[in-house]
């Protein structure tokens, strides 16, 4: 009996251990529910975003290339192990006179079978153009690829912006809509009920139902959109499949933000825009590649000493320490100088300066072009500011006026064709009003990344 009770308590507890285990493998499961402000969706982005992984990894392959490039200009050493077995031993014919045999030839083997040479060289670049030029495309290059990734992270920012806004856009208007949708079936279920009471025509209902299940339809497709748009951002931010957010910033958060007059009279710098500031860059490494194709002519200087010791032997015995080993020891300097290549550099160079010399027409394209970007993003936010303003008051009166006529429709005074009127409008200025939003905070984002000083 003792033993059963034990035998007892321990399954007990191997159930009980399993069970558990099962229970936190199921919430393990479970979603993960992140809230975001926008600031902090960005700065997870910055982190998370699988491009801007991308993005960082080439600023630190640039780094090693400069450490590589570096690395040619720094002592080399380099070692070997040279073996050979001479299966049949090379003759040479020696004159016969050496034997008293004159006008023959004597065959002679000479060397040993087993030979076998151990050897080091210590190198050492003391003047190289190329070298020197290179190492300063490096560093340039370098700086492009931090540059590019700056670029990246602020197109990232701005993608999670739009997303976002975007997104708590569509919810707004999800909720508008919902809450339609409660006031139209309210409305429906009251024309039938008039119906049964003979107080109006069949018509009545159908029109008021019709109108319900148009606002269905629509409904369904703006959460699919949302469906869409909630998939982009969290791909966006490099969000795992099962992790959700929450946003905690809303519109009237963002529309608080928006000064119109400060952006507008802002000032443009174009040698601080950062595309400006990266043709900067790319200009620098095109003038660098013309110094390096100029430094074709330029000698080369380096030196060597190399160490070597070897060993001949008729028999395999290189393992005995008692055997000699013959050391040799060997310094000496090399100087390339280039001569004539037959044009080839002198075109390599006049293609590095026409490239130097294109630099200057595309940065006064940039500089012009930019300057038309502004003027035209500075327009489009203003006009889209003006529509905002518009459209907010156009929602309001298009709601009052549904509001209104469906009072009127409730007390029979209008029919439903004025209130099917009015309810398309308040829909239609809905819609309008919620683009209207997105446009105003879109076009906002636009110009603020033009006028961003890097």
């Amino acid at each position: 009996m003792n033993y059963r009770i034990f035998f007892s308590i321990i399954l007990f507890f191997l159930i009980a251990n399993v069970d558990s285990k099962a229970q936190n493998a199921s919430a393990g499961s479970l979603a993960e529910v992140m809230k975001f402000s926008l600031e902090q969706a960005q700065a997870f982005a910055a982190e998370n975003n699988y491009d801007l992984k991308n993005s960082s990894t080439d600023v630190e392959i640039a780094r090693r290339m400069v450490k590589q490039n570096t690395a040619i200009g720094l002592p080399q050493i380099n070692g070997g192990i040279d073996y050979s077995n001479s299966l049949v031993i090379p003759t040479t014919l020696l004159p016969g006179e050496i034997i008293g045999q004159p006008g023959t030839f004597v065959p002679v083997q000479f060397g040993t079978p087993y030979n076998a040479t151990v050897k080091g060289t210590l190198s050492q670049l003391v003047y190289s153009g190329q070298y020197l030029v290179g190492l300063q495309t490096a560093k340039a290059f370098l700086e492009t690829s931090k540059q590019k990734n700056v670029r990246d992270k602020v197109e990232v920012r701005d993608q999670v912006a739009d997303s976002y806004i975007r997104l708590l856009v569509v919810d707004e208007g999800i909720k508008i809509l919902d809450s339609t949708y409660v006031v139209v079936s309210r409305l429906v279920e009251e024309a039938r009920k008039s119906y049964e009471a003979g107080l109006i025509e069949d018509i009545e209902v159908d029109q008021a139902d019709l109108n319900r299940s148009n606002l269905e339809a629509n409904i369904t497709y703006t959460k699919n959109l949302r469906n869409v748009g909630y998939a982009g951002l969290k791909f966006i931010m490099g969000l795992k499949e099962n992790q959700e957010i929450v946003q905690t910033d809303n519109l009237e958060f963002f529309l608080a933000q928006v000064n119109r007059d400060a952006l507008v009279n802002q000032q443009f710098d174009y040698t601080s825009n950062l595309d400006y500031v990266l043709l900067k860059k790319a200009d620098y490494l095109t003038l660098m590649q013309y110094k390096l194709s100029k430094t074709a002519y330029q000698p080369t200087l380096s030196a060597f000493l190399t160490g070597s010791t070897s060993a001949q032997r008729n028999t395999w015995n290189f393992l005995e320490t008692k055997e000699v080993w013959y050391p040799s020891v060997i310094f000496g300097v090399s100087l390339q100088i280039p001569i004539w290549s037959s044009g080839s550099r002198k075109y390599a160079v006049d293609q590095a300066r026409l490239n130097v010399a294109k630099t200057k027409v595309t940065d006064e394209k940039m500089k012009v072009g930019l300057e038309l970007q502004v003027a035209t993003a500075k327009t489009d936010f203003s006009n889209a500011y003006a529509i905002y303003q518009n459209k907010v008051k156009g929602f309001q009166t298009a709601l009052k006026i549904y509001e209104k006529t469906m009072q009127k429709y409730k007390q029979g005074m209008v029919g439903s064709t004025d209130l099917n009127q009015r309810y398309n409008q308040f829909l239609l200025s809905n819609s309008d009003y919620m683009q209207s939003i997105y446009t105003v905070l879109s076009q906002k984002i636009k110009l603020s990344k033009l006028m961003e000083k890097f």
